[in-house]
């Protein structure tokens, strides 16, 4: 059985990603991509359907005399991770790290430290997901002429199957056939056994023995590097300019290197989130968007009549006033632990942006339930169009100029597919894969089905379009210029969104159930007509901008009579429509009304009422009467429940924001990292799993603090 979510330890080449469970076995594991099949499948099952174990004896099979404690951090501002094994009175660290030159490969290192520990390594070798089990050789080392006997060292165990090949070296080596070997050894103190595992194509020849020492201090400086390139901006009455970027001598492997000069120097000041600082300022506010549109006032009381008496079960109905905290009501973390926490989430980031091709894949992981036992069991290893513009956003924010540029060039070659019917998710290289497979796999603690593939992508959701419009219209405020690519398919986008008006599409969340006409959706359609009249009128780029000054006008108009509830005080879900989903603290973020508007704060109070958690976090919507396509609600929602601890900060209630910070800090592991859910009643987070769209809002929480 696979362990708790949380248990789990992230490692990454900036390729792909492993899994390393507290237990010290890595049980998720695709090679070469994030996308690929898994090598070890067994958080899907069990250790037969593949995974790499390496821990003490006594920790498998307990003893009476014998206690077993486990300590682990990663070093610090890389994935680098290090556990220390506590048997007794005898302790072990074990290294895990992927290097991050050239290759896939995982590599553990068990180094004693004292006393003596029994150790078990258990290497279950598949392919396709646990489906093939490779046909394992084992090659032994030349002859050593001093003792005639084979060189241990540099013995190799290879698994091949079809196109696939893993070579695993190290000494001791596991014992066994066809992919399933074992062995034990023993550790003193002071002596080390470095164990590697390396995919490769079975058509090439193994790679060569990974130096552990050179491509562990390459991993961390690397790691390094880039974690110290964050720019920890000044409060505004003391900001200076920042100083020049070092660490940046392209190496001429990095496929990256070459897109640098797509973005230029952007300075320190940059705005955060969806829109610039200085965007904001340009963004034209709700009122002027809505300039010569009366409101209607009680424009949805048919739509409350029809259902009011279901609706004041759901939620009361009294407003309480909103009152700013006081510096004497924040007591919560430090600044210190909210920077840590936004540095690791920024390294999460990084991890999980394709070296490659500059996707960024919205988790490692497929089918971790919502719910466990549930169907919400998605593929996540898959790119969204919502996730890179946002990603971009911050990656633009904190220095990150290559990065920028992988994400920006990532989707412009995502949406040349066809800019005209954009899709919400996209492959890892920008392609388009609408197949949703089952796995033949039993699921984590029987979760089913088991998915490979992501079927959503074919469907339009207007928040994608939206987001990618106002992440470009953030970069040229920030100096990024178009292209002879870039401003084309951005026309191209503003045309497809005005075939878009008022149409029903899944939401944000991709619901299975019936489509309908989503406010947030459509906000998001506002906000693209705002981005590109913007760009016209403020950066002198060629388009029609009365049309879409015209189409803006219209969405504004049709969101206010329809998508705002006047007796509510609140925006709502559909149109015409009583209840909200979380979504609706985006419209704050796009500047379709400002974060204090009463409106917004009317919004604010529904979503306390009708979504929140006891614990402060909050649900992305209700599930009611299977509205989303499945029978039960899924849980309070990280990205969700970030998403209002920011609209609080922003709107004078930063004790609550802070609060509420701590408290999804709290449900995140000892490690920083986030799922996409956590389950209050069994307290155990759910969902695929790191969850990018959590960190990115993690990033956003902490910027809106100032720190």
């Amino acid at each position: 059985m696979a362990s708790f979510i949380e248990d789990y330890a992230l490692l990454s080449d900036m390729n792909t990603g492993a899994l390393v469970s507290r237990a010290g076995s890595i049980d998720w594991f695709c090679a070469p991509r994030f996308d690929s099949g898994a090598v070890f499948t067994a958080l899907l099952g069990d250790r037969e359907d593949g995974r790499w174990l390496l821990a003490p004896l006594e920790s498998v099979n307990p003893s009476p005399v014998e206690e077993v404690r486990t300590e682990r951090s990663y070093r610090e501002n890389t994935f680098v991770l290090q556990t220390v094994w506590h048997v007794g009175d005898a302790s072990v660290r074990i290294t895990d790290f992927m290097p991050l030159a050239g290759g896939t490969s995982i590599v553990r290192n068990v180094e004693g430290l004292t006393g003596e520990v029994t150790m078990l390594q258990e290497l279950n070798l598949r392919f396709d997901n646990g489906k093939t089990t490779p046909w394992a050789t084992r090659y032994e080392g030349p002859i050593d002429p001093a003792t005639g006997q084979p060189d241990e060292d540099q013995s190799m165990l290879v698994g091949m199957a079809g196109p696939h090949a893993l070579v695993f070296r190290g000494s001791p080596m596991p014992e066994g056939q066809y992919g399933n070997h074992t062995d034990t050894f023993t550790v003193s103190a002071g002596q080390n056994f470095v164990f590697s595992l390396s995919y490769f194509a079975s058509n090439h020849n193994p790679p060569a023995p990974i130096d552990y020492a050179t491509s562990l201090t390459y991993a961390l400086d690397q790691w390094s590097e880039w974690s110290g390139l964050y720019v920890n901006e000044l409060p505004e009455e003391s900001a200076q300019e920042p100083e020049a970027e070092t660490g940046q001598t392209p190496t001429g492997n990095d496929p990256a290197e070459t897109e640098i000069s797509a973005v230029r120097t952007l300075p320190a000041d940059a705005g955060v989130g969806g829109v610039a600082a200085s965007s904001q300022q340009n963004l034209r506010s709700q009122d002027d968007a809505a300039a010569g549109v009366p409101e209607i006032e009680n424009s949805n009381t048919q739509a409350l009549e029809i259902d009011s008496e279901t609706y004041h079960e759901l939620v009361q109905t009294s407003v309480q006033p909103i009152v700013p905290s006081t510096p004497e009501e924040i007591q919560t973390q430090s600044d210190d632990t909210y920077r840590e926490a936004r540095l690791r989430s920024l390294l999460v980031l990084r991890a999980l942006i394709s070296r490659e091709t500059g996707g960024l894949v919205g988790a490692i992981t497929t089918s971790l339930p919502e719910t466990i036992g549930g169907r919400r069991n998605w593929d996540y290893r898959f790119a969204w169009l919502r996730d890179v513009a946002m990603a971009m956003d911050v990656t633009l924010v904190h220095g990150h100029e290559r990065e920028t540029a992988q994400l920006r060039n990532w989707i412009l070659r995502a949406l040349a597919n066809n800019p005209r019917r954009p899709h919400a998710v996209y492959g890892v290289a920008g392609e388009k894969d609408d197949l949703d497979r089952r796995l033949n796999l039993p699921g984590y603690e029987g979760s089913q089905p088991v998915r490979s593939g992501n079927g959503s992508d074919d469907s339009f959701q207007g928040d994608a379009l939206g987001q990618v419009l106002v992440t470009f219209a953030n970069l040229r405020d920030n100096g990024v210029g178009e292209d002879h690519l870039s401003w084309p398919l951005q026309k191209a986008l503003l045309n497809a969104a005005a075939d878009r008006i008022g149409q029903p599409d899944r939401s944000i969340w991709e619901i299975m159930g019936d489509p309908a006409v989503f406010t947030h959706s459509q906000v998001m359609l506002w906000a693209a007509f705002n981005a590109g009249v913007s760009a016209v009128e403020e950066h002198g780029m060629a388009g029609d901008a009365v049309l879409w000054s015209e189409c803006r006008d219209t969405v504004a108009r049709e969101i206010l009579t329809r998508g705002y509830n006047a007796e509510l005080n609140s925006f709502v879900q559909t149109y015409d429509g009583f209840t909200v989903d979380v979504s609706l603290l985006q419209l704050a973020q796009v500047g379709f009304v400002s974060w204090d508007d009463p409106r917004m704060l009317g919004t604010v109070e529904q979503i306390e009422k009708q979504l929140q958690h006891p614990s402060g976090m909050i649900r992305r919507y209700i599930n009611r009467n299977g509205f989303d396509g499945f029978e039960d609600q899924d849980p309070p929602h990280f990205a969700a429940s970030l998403w209002l601890a920011e609209q609080y900060i922003r709107s004078g209630r930063e004790a609550e924001g802070r609060r509420l910070l701590d408290t999804v800090l709290e449900a995140a592991n000892d490690l920083g990292l986030m799922s996409s859910e956590y389950d209050f009643d069994s307290n155990r987070m759910t969902g695929n799993f790191p969850h990018s769209l959590a960190h990115i809002a993690l990033i956003r929480v902490v910027e809106a603090l100032g720190i």
